[in-house]
């Protein structure tokens, strides 16, 4: 089974209510098109490309997510920047194993940056897409310049998802179970995720878009990989700036985990946003996009002293 692939008309026409509410005043739409590539490990990787020349910037989303969810810091970056659908997410082609690894993502991710966003300087990820950049770095360390890591370290992703339908009467319906699944995303948040992730079938029902909300709670386990340290430490070695960046409230990043950072990742900035109180990309995305930014100075001074 694949993801659905039409895209509506105007998939991208809440981009001006976004910008309003970020207080950023634009004369002219920003440019975004959705894009497709095949890749060879099987059927097709989707992404949203922002603005006109080759992207400096690749966002990858949480689990049952799209490159949708950074429609806020993707307008407040204002740099050409791609935003990537993960594999069984969004507009991508489902994973016939139905397995979404961080090192199993990471073939397809590689293939999709290296079609769309070869010159990337940093890539930034939460969640399932944090510890797929950092799985990057196993086969394709010429990708990964910079890393940006929301919220997330290995051995930090929460475990089974909420047991739920898969399929819903209508958005509404959905609407309310994911709000009372996930009291502590905000509601503009989870209304997004129903507006971007849900496609009607023939019947008139709902369903997500997403492989993992139309598996069963019991196979959609081991997204984490607490292994993925040792890339991570390996990724800090050759002098890649590296920045975790966590939320004031209700994060999702203990002390011991962020003691063996400490121990492991010396070289790693942690930056704490005491406004944001769990979903950074969205409610912070101002702050996000200027410490994006402090990230692709730092590689543009490196590359400056190789010169």
């Amino acid at each position: 089974m694949t993801s659905k692939q039409a895209v509506a008309e105007n998939e991208f026409t809440d981009l001006t209510a976004i910008a309003d509410d970020l207080g950023l005043s634009r004369v002219d739409a920003p440019a975004v098109q959705r894009r497709w590539v095949n890749v060879i490990t099987g059927g097709h990787v989707s992404g949203v490309s922002w603005g006109t020349g080759s992207a400096q910037a690749v966002l990858l989303h949480d689990a049952r997510r799209s490159a949708r969810a950074w429609d806020a810091l993707a307008l407040a970056l204002d740099i050409p920047t791609l935003a990537l659908d993960l594999p069984g997410h969004g507009r991508s082609n489902w994973r016939k194993d139905g397995v979404y690894t961080p090192r199993k993502l990471a073939p397809a991710v590689a293939e999709a940056i290296k079609s769309f966003a070869p010159s990337a300087k940093v890539i930034a990820g939460t969640g399932l897409g944090a510890l797929t950049a950092i799985a990057l770095n196993a086969r394709h360390p010429d990708l990964v310049h910079g890393l940006v890591l929301i919220d997330t370290l290995p051995g930090t992703l929460p475990g089974r998802p909420a047991e739920g339908p898969t399929r819903f009467a209508s958005r509404e319906q959905a609407l309310a179970w994911l709000r009372e699944t996930s009291p502590w995303a905000p509601p503009e948040v989870t209304a997004a995720d129903v507006r971007h992730e849900t496609t009607q079938e023939s019947d008139g029902s709902w369903t997500w878009r997403h492989h993992l909300g139309n598996l069963p709670a019991e196979d959609s386990d081991g997204l984490d990989d607490e292994t993925l340290w040792d890339l991570l430490a390996a990724v800090a070695a050759r002098g890649v700036p590296i920045v975790v960046v966590r939320p004031g409230t209700g994060s999702r990043l203990k002390e011991a985990s962020l003691g063996e950072l400490r121990r492991r990742v010396v070289t790693a900035r942690v930056v704490t946003l005491a406004e944001s109180t769990g979903v950074v990309e969205s409610d912070q995305s101002l702050r996000l996009a200027e410490l994006i930014h402090d990230v692709l100075s730092t590689f543009d001074r490196f590359q400056g002293r190789l010169a």
